[in-house]
Parts: structure tokens; sequence; C-alpha cells
């Protein structure tokens, strides 16, 4: 398998599972990988995230992994109009918005920009050390 695995998925539900299930084949033919569970855990929230927020008028949300050598990059491109991602402190009773903090806390840094390819929307970008990696020289820049 290469470094770079992508996906296209419908801003559907049902999707985020099968997105979720992508990352996790790849992770397992590059032979596995220490941060599974955070890594499995980021995809479910950003691809929930995609088919909630991200992908106006039903335009498909891609899902891509590159593997580098100390760490792994996880992409999660959607079209929504406006290039910001907001995590606003969750009140005690609130049933929802503590995904970005779960994903914040979870890798090892992240950010989000304008889409780059000429299409309107926006990146979600995280990075998370690969703790096999025999000395991680990897920047993590998103």
């Amino acid at each position: 398998m290469q470094d770079v695995v992508q996906g296209a998925f419908r801003p559907e539900p049902r999707a985020v599972r099968a997105a979720r299930a992508l990352a996790m084949r790849a992770l397992d033919a590059w032979g596995g990988c220490g941060r599974r569970d955070d890594v499995e855990l980021c995809v479910s929230e950003l691809a929930g995230n995609a088919v909630r927020h991200g992908s106006p008028e039903s335009r498909d949300y891609l899902i891509r992994l590159v593997r580098h050598p100390d760490c792994l990059h996880l992409e999660v491109r959607d079209s929504a109009a406006r290039a910001a991602v907001h995590t606003p402190a969750p009140s005690m009773s609130a049933e929802q918005g503590r995904g970005m903090h779960i994903v914040r806390q979870l890798c090892d840094s992240w950010g989000v920009r304008a889409d780059d390819t000429g299409h309107e929307g926006k990146v979600v970008r995280t990075c998370f050390r690969r703790p096999e990696a025999a000395v991680s020289r990897c920047s993590c820049t998103p």
C-alpha cells in the first residue's frame, strides 16, 4: 500500500463508518500504528463534522491519510464556504460541541486552512507522532 490513502464520502451519517474503516485498513496495511485508537476517534469526529457542518448541497467530503516515517497526517476536506472551525467552550449541560476539544487532546497538532485545490471549502489537518518511530522528526505543522 502507498503512503497516501484517500477516499471521498457522501455526507451521510453512515458514511462516517466507511471513512473510519478506510483509515483503519490503511493503518493495518502499513503495519499498524501505536496511535490507532486516537486516529480512529479523530476520523470519526472529523468525518461527522464534515457530514453535519461541512457539506452544503450534499457535496462529498474527502478523507486523506499520509504516512511519514515519524508521523501520520489525517486530513478532512469539505466544501463549507467558511474556512474556520469553531471550538467554543462547551457547557456542562451541552449535548454537543465537545468533538474538536477531544481531537485537540488526542492529536499532537491540528489546524484548518482554506482548500488550496481551487475548490471552495476547508481542510482540517491533524498530526499524530508515531511512537513506534525511532526518532520523531516530523514537524507536525498542519
